[in-house]
């Protein structure tokens, strides 16, 4: 099969291109960076340079194509934090509904993501379902597989600095924290470390690798399935405490712990790191909406998948790999 992909070598796609490339397909990756072109070839696949933006240039790539992987890349709220995350999906998807239409491809895997069942919400959990509309708008000949991942392992390394003690961690608050949930004994034992959200302790979550995304994908790209659908893909469930617990041990630090705020202490604490406060209100919103199988959750506990290969203990390895640098 002639197989298109778009993402560059990214967590999903350089795993999804080099399995599609092992069982034989003729792999295109779309990437917008040209020093990408030498690896994108030595794991065979064919490099096609050019911009989503440009709508010539995937249609162009997409002809002769037996199906398309597609996704959105991500948005950068940093520098430019009044961005509309809904407006920017529906331009950007209208790009590949577009290129689709003139190109004559009539398979479509989209990346979205868990949450995309409803329009409730911020951009932060809307904007996929803003994408899955506008693909919906193609001729129903069209088939179309979206994949709807449940929150990434690698978003934990977000949490880096404050297993170490760092970040907001450090100083008084540190100290405070530290006492407050590892008694005094354990600060004098040199205990330091948490894991702090406005979710998590026993609020118990779906997780996934990027390697189980991608062998999702591969099988939708692949598979004689006509029609439209969502699949959800997840690794592992897990409680927030049990999470800590084995991050922790990875780390040499068994007795961490996942420290739940309130909503207002979220926002305070990204807003005293210079976060704009839109960006800042639409994080500590999606983190609220994950309590107690919140909205984010509710579709998913009605289609919950196989779990994947990738375990949470899996990716601890790669976690304590990186806290050792």
């Amino acid at each position: 099969m002639k197989l298109i992909i778009t993402g560059s070598l990214g967590h999903i796609s350089k795993p999804l291109a080099k399995e599609l490339v092992q069982k034989g397909h003729a792999v295109t990756v779309i990437s917008s960076n040209p020093d990408k072109q030498k690896d994108i070839e030595a794991i065979g696949a064919t490099a096609a340079i050019g911009s989503i933006e440009d709508i010539s240039f995937l249609s162009k790539t997409f002809t002769g194509a037996d199906a398309v992987y597609t996704m959105l890349p991500p948005f950068n709220f940093q520098e430019n934090p009044n961005l509309d995350a809904r407006e920017e999906a529906r331009r950007l998807t209208s790009n590949y509904v577009a290129a689709i239409q003139q190109s004559g491809v009539k398979k479509v895997v989209h990346l979205s993501s868990i949450g995309a069942h409803t329009d409730k919400g911020n951009g932060l959990l809307a904007f996929h379902f803003v994408a899955e509309q506008v693909l919906k708008q193609l001729p129903a000949d069209v088939t179309i597989t979206f994949m709807r991942p449940v929150g990434f392992y690698y978003n934990l390394y977000q949490y880096m600095d404050i297993v170490k003690g760092e970040g907001f961690l450090k100083g008084f608050v540190g100290v405070f924290l530290t006492v407050r949930h590892y008694g005094l004994m354990g600060f004098l034992q040199g205990k330091k470390g948490l894991i702090v959200s406005n979710y998590g302790a026993d609020d118990k979550m779906p997780w996934v690798s990027p390697i189980d995304i991608a062998a999702a994908v591969s099988e939708e790209l692949t598979s004689t399935f006509k029609g439209r659908k969502a699949r959800y893909v997840a690794s592992e469930e897990l409680s927030c405490n049990q999470i800590a617990n084995i991050l922790g041990t990875a780390v040499g630090k068994p007795y961490l712990k996942w420290v739940t705020i309130n909503d207002k202490q979220m926002l305070d604490a990204l807003l005293k790191y210079k976060m704009p406060l839109s960006l800042a209100s639409d994080i500590t919103e999606m983190n609220a909406s994950q309590r107690n199988g919140g909205i984010l959750f509710e579709d998913y506990y009605k289609n919950i998948p196989a779990m994947g290969k990738v375990k949470m203990k899996d990716f601890a390895q790669e976690f304590a790999a990186v806290y050792s640098k």
